[in-house]
């Protein structure tokens, strides 16, 4: 894919989520208005009441859209062991500067910040790639 064509359907993703933010706004406050107002009147507050359900339904349907379904997490196979590395990297960046130097550490400490570092670059390609 060229960077062009990434970044078209970047921008088209961003929208559907900017969409589902706007319209579980709207519809939030809404269904607020719509609460009060068959509190105040009794008499018609079924069909006050009616849109609500429509309203989830629909904010359900954007989500989807949007977001994706939440257990599957864009159908990676190796969803634990990404999420593993994206947290170690966090925590690595966070805690660079504490980090003990390279000459006091032990071998085996050694071999783990290297492949720290391998992933770092690993993911900042990643990145880079879609950016």
């Amino acid at each position: 894919m060229k960077y062009e064509e990434l970044r078209h359907q970047a921008e088209k993703k961003v929208k559907v989520k900017l969409a589902f933010f706007i319209c579980a706004a709207v519809f939030f406050f809404t269904t607020i208005i719509l609460l009060t107002l068959s509190y105040y009147l009794p008499a018609v507050a079924f069909w006050l009441r009616l849109p609500i359900p429509v309203f989830m339904m629909v904010l359900g349907i954007l989500y989807l859209t949007a977001f994706g379904l939440p257990s599957t997490n864009g159908g990676s196979e190796n969803w634990r062991e990404e999420e593993i590395e994206k947290e170690m990297l966090r925590l690595y960046r966070q805690n660079k500067s504490r980090l003990q130097p390279t000459a006091e550490m032990s071998p085996t400490e050694v071999l783990e910040l290297k492949e720290l570092e391998q992933l770092e670059e690993k993911w900042e390609r990643r990145t880079n790639d879609f950016v």
